[in-house]
């Protein structure tokens, strides 16, 4: 074989290479262009919003029994979800009733409540409570609970109920089917069982509180997602923030 013709098949082959390479390179792109582009669609149709009206969507929504005194003393319970700390000084904690409960015309006279937080044991208390009126029955008349006076505040508390926070009214707004009360909370009261080692925090663990799925029924804790003041360093995001 001639060396010319050994060069042009050396040549040739290189060309083959080149053009291989090229080739496989450029689909490989455009594989990896298209692999986010459709990365990019996915999250793109994850997050389409769709206006669903006005509506209470607040997730999770929490449990509490309001505890309240009638006009002649006989102690009633209700279940509320439209609650929530509202204040850290004083601490304070608002519940928004509606005047068609028995409860609003209790705490509206006695300017006080209590707000009774429930365990999974007891989640057929809360629903039963919550579907019966007091206006009707007496509640603990019917049901295996124990009421507790208060000797801070004029409302009685649920002996059977693992946290009870005892509140006397501040302020009360009138927002429209429903009437907002303030409650300033003047003592708290817990199972010693539930308590952590310093006995001075409750162990989400131990409690097992319930809480609502907003038309989804009750549902109790998950696992735990990390401490907080933590949970944000996976991020790996450092601002660089001069101090002051």
């Amino acid at each position: 074989m001639k060396s010319s013709e050994l060069l042009n098949i050396v040549l040739t082959v290189i060309l083959i290479f080149v053009l291989v390479r090229y080739n496989v390179n450029g689909t490989t792109d455009e594989v990896s262009q298209t692999t986010v582009v459709n990365s990019t669609a996915v999250m793109d149709s994850l997050h389409t919003k769709k206006s669903v009206g006005k509506r209470p969507f607040l997730f999770p929504m929490p449990v509490g029994i309001i505890g309240s005194y009638d006009s002649v003393g006989t102690p009633n319970i209700m279940a509320a979800s439209w609650i929530g700390i509202v204040n850290s000084k004083p601490m304070s904690i608002g519940v928004s009733l509606r005047p068609s409960t028995k409860t609003y015309n209790n705490v509206m006279r006695t300017q006080a409540f209590t707000v009774n937080i429930a365990n999974e044991k007891l989640v057929e208390y809360v629903d039963w409570v919550g579907h019966y009126s007091g206006k009707d029955i007496d509640k603990f008349d019917v049901l295996p609970l124990t009421p507790v006076r208060s000797k801070l505040v004029n409302a009685p508390y649920v002996h059977e109920f693992p946290v009870v926070l005892e509140c006397r009214v501040v302020r009360s707004t009138e927002l429209g089917k429903h009437t907002h009360f303030v409650g300033e909370i003047m003592d708290v009261k817990v199972d010693t069982a539930i308590l952590k080692k310093n006995q001075k925090f409750v162990d989400i663990n131990k409690l097992r509180p319930i809480m609502m799925g907003n038309g989804s029924g009750y549902f109790g804790i998950g696992e735990n997602l990390g401490r907080g003041g933590k949970v944000y360093q996976r991020l790996g995001i450092n601002p660089l923030i001069e101090s002051k």
